[in-house]
């Protein structure tokens, strides 16, 4: 993602501190960015199922389903943030989709 913001030239901060802890702000705006991971977030039915796991399978559904509910989106929208998320396989599989989504908000926002 660090890649993208710096091809697109819009200045950016990284891991601003700010509630959920964004992976990027983009400076002049009021864009935020948050690269989630597919592991992390859950994002396979595998992980969520916990078919994935040997050990501890109670404790990881947990941990992935309590990554899954947080509700910093909204609080930040709220505080006047436009959020951006995006799945770390798509940022590598689609790059140009994820680099014109950013983009778009960037210069809309400004």
């Amino acid at each position: 993602m660090e890649s993208l913001l710096r091809e697109l030239g819009t200045p950016f901060e990284h891991q601003p501190r700010l509630p959920g802890h964004p992976d990027f702000r983009l400076v002049g705006t009021n864009v935020l960015v948050f690269c989630d991971s597919a592991f992390w977030h859950g994002r396979n039915e595998r992980d969520r199922s916990g078919a994935s796991f040997r050990r501890n399978r109670a404790f990881w559904i947990a941990k992935l389903e309590a990554n899954r509910r947080r509700r910093v989106n909204r609080l930040l929208r709220h505080a006047g943030w436009t959020v951006l998320r995006f799945w770390d396989d798509d940022v590598l599989k689609n790059p140009r989709v994820v680099k014109k989504r950013v983009e778009r908000f960037a210069h809309a926002v400004r």
